[in-house]
């Protein structure tokens, strides 16, 4: 199960960067579905953090999280202009969903958990080269 942000000062940059723990921030609805791809990635990849948030959340916590991958329904320009992974899963109650990996962008008409593990995979890539 996703565990609770870390409560200590420390810079959670540095801490992650020490740790070598990428962070996945879902932020998705309905809430069931964003608690079942948590705790199916946490299963899969035990390395990673997540924090699980409200929607309505979301900026605040990538704030106060600093997430290298963001799994949301829909993409705020708070998160477009600070994370550099994220997955818009369903925009708009949609069929299809959008990835930015880096500044590219790849649209899936069905977006299925392996590429889901393929992106975060990628985040954690990318989080050890900041």
């Amino acid at each position: 199960m996703p565990k609770p942000p870390d409560s200590r000062s420390e810079d959670p940059a540095k801490a992650r960067r020490r740790r070598g723990r990428p962070r996945v921030l879902m932020a998705n609805e309905p809430r069931a579905y964003r608690e079942g791809i948590a705790a199916v990635i946490g299963q899969l990849r035990p390395a990673v953090e997540i924090e699980i948030v409200e929607p309505t959340a979301l900026d605040a916590s990538i704030e106060r999280f600093r997430p290298d991958m963001v799994i949301c329904s829909k993409a705020t320009e708070t998160l477009k202009g600070t994370v550099r992974v994220w997955v818009e899963l369903y925009p708009e109650n949609g069929t299809s969903s959008v990835a930015n990996i880096g500044g590219r962008r790849t649209e899936y008409t069905e977006i299925q958990l392996p590429d889901l593990l393929s992106i975060v995979d990628k985040a954690g890539e990318l989080a050890g080269t900041n």
